[in-house]
């Protein structure tokens, strides 16, 4: 209904909010200006170790997990060619809405899932998994290749059950989590210019990258195919 004559229309709460609150407006403004997958501050060591250390014995053994995962990664000049190339075609998929996370983060992140996973394969036990699970459902490769929707089945299983395919537990992959958090964090901060500010890659995209590699392990071991080694 339209205001009478000589009454004063009600601002919208949130512009009210703004006119009253002119500092509050800016903290709007600017996080409504930062980029999607974002965040403004990086998980520093402290952080990491204190979240390491109230999960207990599972903090340990993601600990031990992130390590072993960095010696694998020593050893690895790639991934396979399967999955080098949905690597390729992915990271340029959510580079567009993405536009912060640079390749070379990204693809550091899939490896870290990759790796842990062939971790986990040489000594499950060690990270308190009774064993590797596989992904199925895969259709069988024709004439060498894989699937046309391949990419697509493999994000799906990124989202839907994947902790049936996880091996460990939730507290571990929370702890492996943070450790990589931390780890591309440190990374951004040190290629960061020292008069431009630093985005850090949010730990929500950290978690979907980790979980890309480790799936595109279990595909690699599906189709037969072996990373590239050093």
């Amino acid at each position: 209904m339209s205001p009478r004559w000589g009454s004063r229309p009600r601002l919208p709460p949130d512009v009210a909010r703004r006119r009253a609150d002119p500092e509050g407006a800016a903290a709007l403004v600017s996080r409504w200006r930062r980029p999607v997958g974002v965040v403004p501050a990086a998980m520093d060591a402290v952080s990491v170790e204190q979240r390491l250390d109230g999960l207990g014995e599972a903090g340990a053994r993601a600990r031990a997990l992130d390590l072993a995962t960095v010696e694998v990664m020593r050893t690895l000049a790639g991934l396979s060619p399967l999955t080098s190339g949905l690597v390729e075609t992915y990271l340029e998929r959510i580079g567009r809405p993405l536009r912060d996370l640079g390749f070379d983060a990204g693809a550091m992140l899939v490896t870290r899932g990759y790796a842990a996973h062939l971790a986990v394969e040489a000594d499950h036990a060690a990270y308190g998994a009774a064993d590797v699970p596989v992904i199925g459902g895969l259709p069988p490769a024709r004439d060498g290749r894989a699937p046309a929707d391949l990419l697509t089945r493999v994000v799906r299983a990124t989202r839907r059950g994947f902790g049936r395919l996880r091996a460990v537990d939730d507290e571990v992959w929370d702890g492996f989590v943070a450790c990589s958090t931390f780890r591309v964090h440190r990374l951004a901060g040190a290629a960061g210019a020292a008069d431009e500010p630093v985005g850090f890659v949010d730990p929500v995209v950290v978690e979907a990258l980790v979980r890309l590699g480790w799936i595109l392990r279990q595909v690699d071991l599906h189709y037969g195919q072996q990373p590239d080694r050093r």
